[in-house]
């Protein structure tokens, strides 16, 4: 199997597969989204989540304007 590119979250870790103290507090916290593809370890199916937070783009946690827009 081909090395996969590791993509780094917002806070510094591997996203979808550390533990990341930052994207638990923005996964509570309304904020604008930064989709990026991923693919993780345990699979070949690219998915699309947020940087931030790494939960899906489409998320109601994501806001569109900014950090007081909902």
């Amino acid at each position: 199997m081909a090395d996969r590119i590791r993509v780094l979250c917002a806070h510094g870790y591997v996203l979808m597969q550390d533990s990341c103290p930052g994207c638990d507090h923005e996964a509570e916290t309304p904020h604008q989204g930064d989709p990026v593809r991923v693919v993780p370890s345990w699979t070949s199916t690219p998915h699309t989540r947020c940087r931030r937070c790494t939960l899906r783009p489409s998320d109601r946690i994501h806001t569109k304007g900014g950090p007081d827009a909902r």
